[in-house]
């Protein structure tokens, strides 16, 4: 009976709690700083991070591209550039290509090019100053520069230039990185990747694609040198060609500085020191004889030197 009473008043005696959830703290997740301020590090962080991404996927993205038989490469260079071979020409355009081809067999037996690789060349008598390699191993040269040079040689220092870009796969390695960096921006916008992906795309068969790097175009230069040395018997063309390409470019000393890590080419006198360096340091011999121009570029040049035609005004 006792036994029975303590537990009655022990059940009399009981507590009972009730929770109630507490206010949150203020100064949680509060930050002093403006809103804006933050923004800008939220932002700049992630276009740091896209860059850097950018630079490390269009490195390899032009590793692999290199690295992709020369066969594909030709192929799809053929499928699309059908137009170059389709393309009407006259007589002198004939005569002037044929001529331009001649002298790329012979520099291309010098140059040791990589087995299964040729090279195709193709003439625009369009007045720009310029000659590229795209894709495929095919090198265009436009009358515009041809009519400025005055010996073989130096048509030849630009012709083992371009076949150089082609040697080395220079064209394949600058599709791939432009494919890879539009990728990379599509983390940004899908649109802005897209159209950076399929402009390089649309552009690779006929334009100069991306530039070639500094690196690729010194690189280049050496294995056009060499090819001059072992054709000419020097490499004075090279200055000759250079010589052009700086009045072209309006000289040396163009108005404002010159900072040369914008660039994508070498400056001019940068790679007229090189060509004496060079040769120095291989033995090759500085200055020589020219070559004359072959009759087609000599016909092309002495047509561009006569004075145009007046053309009389009809009488009234």
């Amino acid at each position: 009976m006792v036994r029975l009473q303590h537990h009655q008043q022990s059940q009399d005696k009981r507590v009972y709690l009730q929770y109630e959830n507490r206010q949150p703290d203020e100064t949680v997740n509060y930050n002093r700083e403006h809103p804006l301020k933050e923004f800008a590090w939220l932002f700049f962080g992630l276009l740091g991070v896209v860059l850097v991404g950018a630079m490390v996927l269009g490195f390899f993205g032009g590793e692999i591209a290199a690295r992709v038989p020369f066969s594909v490469e030709k192929d799809y260079a053929r499928r699309i550039n059908e137009h170059w071979e389709n393309k009407p020409r006259d007589v002198e355009g004939e005569a002037v290509r044929a001529a331009l081809r001649e002298l790329a067999a012979k520099l291309a037996a010098v140059m040791n090019l990589p087995q299964g690789m040729s090279v195709d060349v193709h003439y625009s008598p369009e007045g720009i100053a310029n000659a590229f390699a795209t894709l495929g191993g095919n090198v265009v040269f436009y009358r515009g520069l041809l009519e400025k040079f005055d010996s073989e040689d130096a048509v030849a220092l630009v012709m083992a230039h371009e076949i150089a870009h082609a040697k080395l796969r220079h064209p394949a390695a600058s599709l791939g990185r432009g494919i890879a960096v539009g990728l990379t921006l599509s983390l940004v916008s899908a649109a802005v990747g897209e159209r950076a992906a399929g402009g390089v795309l649309q552009t690779a068969g006929t334009l100069p694609l991306l530039k070639y790097s500094r690196d690729q175009e010194s690189d280049a230069d050496t294995e056009a040198l060499a090819a001059l040395a072992a054709v000419y018997g020097h490499v004075g063309g090279a200055r000759d060609a250079f010589g052009v390409m700086a009045k072209l470019g309006g000289g040396d000393t163009p108005r404002g500085p010159q900072v040369n890590i914008l660039r994508t080419h070498p400056l001019t006198a940068d790679r007229i020191a090189a060509v004496d360096r060079m040769a120095a340091e291989r033995g090759w011999r500085a200055d020589g004889e020219r070559t004359p121009l072959p009759l087609a570029l000599a016909k092309l040049k002495l047509k561009a030197a006569q004075p145009a035609k007046e053309i009389p005004a009809p009488e009234r």
